[in-house]
């Protein structure tokens, strides 16, 4: 059989608590008498691929043997059976799912073709649509970026735009599913979408196109900044197309927060346009002990870019990792600023199977150029910068009965305190105690939304408040600390 594979290294990952949860479902699908079986299917069907060789192909099988026969028991008399619609292909994947499944090795999993491009798409961020992000608050969509060459941005769309409506129908109340599913479409058609801009209203017919999406850039003053959200197979280009346009800068921010990775050929062309050609970028170490270097990849070169400060955060992982930490290594002028990155230093490479599904599995480590290993330590920034308390908290739904008043205690009302803090209210304490302050903050807040003014925290004010803050997080310039040392510390040196 022939060989099909495809790398696919310093794959974006799941978060932690992301892949626990993913790890526990997938246990629960488990079906133990059939991971052997899939252990022989994957040692002879696919020996090929994981370079193993056979003595005899007509040798009998026991485990394959046993495993048939649970596999038919299970089609042919399983109460539950005829509930799928192919459930030899069912059996098929949680068994794959099963014998992937490695406590000491979270990156190492089964994909089903469905799976595998889901994944694909998380990473590149390509969709058909035009091209714009927006923040959905209270019912009125803003336009917080427009990408680089979309159809949005050649239709005059602009930052700050509000949707009013989409092919005539008014959308402010619409949730952001509403929206998106009356925004995108086939590609070439047409959507007319009016949006309200300074006080006045502008139509724009836009011809809906293909979008790249992992990365952004604008200006502050003198100081580029670029936002890189994924490592896709596009986003080297991505990037040109804005860096063509401030070359004339000397300044660059390079925001990684919240970017857990991608492809390593992406990264080995990014790295290039900053850090010029024939420059390592990274290395790898196998399990036989050998290594092998990266070197950059890149087409151009933007030696412009004298100071840059990279911002991390503990969400910035893998491919974001391994582009900061060359940076560092390899630029004569880098300040690493924000929190300590994730800590993800091994590779993954992707093996297609005949049927459209993958493996997935950890193929190396790899290391810096100056042969730092990251791995479960992360990168510490130069300058370590923290956000508002409240924007690292986990919010949980209260009960639609709930309530919370006077000398009562919860941890609801310490979600509150801290977000009626972040939002500016004057609130004494934020330990979860209700005192007369907490009580005064609420009925301000109740009354500048339009509620009634009880002073009582429920379920709806309570709600309106966490929107509210992840609204002001995103749209007040002034609540993000880390940029805002960034933007002083470039302008001071």
């Amino acid at each position: 059989m022939e060989e099909k594979k495809i790398v696919v290294n310093l794959i974006k990952q799941p978060l932690e608590s992301e892949r626990k949860e993913k790890a526990q479902k997938r246990r629960k699908k488990i079906i133990g008498a059939l991971i052997g079986v899939i252990l022989f299917v994957l040692l002879t069907a696919f020996g090929c691929v994981l370079g193993i060789r056979f003595a005899s192909k007509t040798a009998v099988n026991p485990v394959a043997d046993k495993v048939d026969m649970v596999s038919q028991y299970l089609q042919r008399y399983w109460l539950y059976a005829s509930d799928y619609e192919d459930l030899a292909t069912v059996l098929e994947d949680k068994a794959l799912y099963g014998v992937t499944d490695f406590m000491d090795d979270p990156y190492t999993s089964y994909m089903s073709t469905e799976e595998l491009e889901s994944f694909t798409d998380s990473i590149n961020m390509d969709y058909v649509g035009i091209g714009v992000s927006y923040n959905n608050h209270d019912g009125i969509a803003t336009v917080t970026k427009v990408f680089k060459n979309s159809p949005a941005e050649k239709a005059g769309m602009m930052q700050g735009d509000i949707i009013k409506s989409v092919d005539g129908v008014d959308i402010q109340g619409f949730d952001s599913e509403e929206i998106r599913s009356r925004v995108l479409g086939e590609e070439g058609t047409t959507v007319n979408i009016r949006v309200i801009r300074d006080g006045n209203e502008v139509e724009m017919a836009i011809v809906r196109g293909a979008v790249n999406s992992t990365a952004y850039a604008e200006t502050k003053g003198d100081i580029v900044i670029l936002e890189i959200s994924s490592f896709g197979v596009n986003t080297a280009a991505e990037i040109m197309d804005y860096l063509d346009d401030y070359q004339d800068f000397h300044k660059l921010i390079i925001d990684l927060r919240n970017d857990s990775g991608g492809y390593q050929t992406a990264v080995l062309e990014i790295a290039g346009l900053f850090i010029g050609p024939d420059k390592v970028v990274m290395q790898q170490v196998y399990n036989d002990g050998s290594i092998k270097s990266f070197d950059t990849t890149a087409s151009k070169y933007y030696s412009n870019f004298e100071d840059i400060v990279i911002l991390t955060n503990g969400s910035t992982a893998s491919a974001a990792e391994v582009l900061a930490i060359c940076l560092k290594e390899q630029h004569p002028n880098v300040t690493l600023m924000g929190e300590t990155s994730y800590g993800k230093g091994v590779v993954q490479s992707t093996y297609n199977l005949p049927d459209g599904s993958a493996l997935k599995m950890t193929t190396s480590k790899w290391l810096s150029p100056n042969g730092v290993w990251v791995n479960g330590e992360g990168i510490k920034p130069d300058v370590e910068v923290l956000l508002d308390p409240i924007l690292y908290e986990q919010y949980f739904q209260m009960a639609d009965d709930d309530s919370y008043s006077y000398d009562s205690v919860s941890s609801y009302v310490r979600i509150a305190q801290m977000g009626l803090k972040f939002l500016g209210y004057d609130v004494a304490r934020t330990d979860g105690y209700f005192d007369k302050s907490t009580e005064n903050a609420i009925a301000k807040y109740q009354f500048a939304k339009g509620f009634e003014a009880t002073g009582t925290l429920d379920k709806s004010s309570y709600t309106a408040i966490i929107s509210s803050v992840t609204y002001s997080w995103s749209m007040d310039e002034s609540k993000d600390l880390q940029m805002l040392e960034a933007l002083k510390y470039l302008s001071e040196n």
